[in-house]
């Protein structure tokens, strides 16, 4: 099944996609998977890449995560590899036979990722309540 996105162009791979599309052709289906759908699969993911966020100075081992986050140590097992071949979070040391695990602040992304995180808790410290409509709604910038 070809999955596509409304872009610019006749015919051009977007950019938030790994898909080629067509203009004028929206067809994305259940089975859509852009960029960010596979960055954050799940809620697990994005507490596991929040807690590394705000404690990127350290390393931590699998049962640090699962302490610190409240996730359990099997969803803490199931998403690291994940993010490690994303290349979000890596094996900094090993203890014995446990990895060391730590947030990836060379990759780009994860300093766009800790910029739009600092922006939107920012965003809900100002703005709490919900937006009847777009025009009442802040830029962000």
């Amino acid at each position: 099944m070809t999955k596509s996105i409304l872009c610019n162009s006749k015919e051009q791979i977007c950019p938030y996609s790994n898909n080629i599309v067509s203009t004028g052709e929206i067809d994305a289906g259940p089975d859509y998977e852009g960029v960010l759908s596979k960055v954050f699969s799940s809620r697990a993911v994005s507490q596991i890449l929040d807690f590394f966020l705000d404690h990127k100075e350290f390393d931590y081992s699998p049962g640090e995560i699962a302490k610190k986050t409240g996730l359990s140590f099997r969803t803490i097992f199931r998403e690291l590899p994940y993010l490690e071949k994303n290349q979000l979070i890596y094996i900094s040391r090993k203890i014995g036979k446990t990895s060391m695990y730590r947030l990836n602040m060379d990759l780009q992304a994860v300093a766009f990722l800790e910029k739009f995180a600092f922006e939107m808790s920012q965003l809900q410290i100002k703005e709490p309540l919900s937006y009847p409509n777009k025009q009442s709604m802040p830029e962000i910038k």
